[in-house]
């Protein structure tokens, strides 16, 4: 079962010099990024609340497949989606 959270769950990302996810930590664990699947932006919303985001589909060396994304206008990354 894929887990979901709609408003994203809060990590700390460490990323290269192109803004590519390295490493996140979440729940206390450091996750290492071995693979990045997919990359996509998405901006929505100018007429209202403006929505300005850089989603990942990645892989990580704990075994994880995840769909991360940074919030550009806010600065922070979130954990939207827990693959099985």
């Amino acid at each position: 079962m894929t887990r979901f959270w709609s408003e994203g769950l809060p990590l700390t990302v460490t990323c290269d010099r192109l803004a590519t996810p390295e490493a996140f930590v979440w729940s206390g664990h450091r996750h290492r990024v071995t693979q990045v699947v997919e990359r996509w932006r998405v901006e929505d919303g100018w007429w209202q609340r403006r929505i300005w985001r850089e989603y990942f589909t990645l892989t990580t060396d704990t075994g994880l497949l995840v769909e991360i994304y940074h919030d550009v206008r806010a600065a922070t990354w979130r954990l939207q989606r827990l693959y099985d």
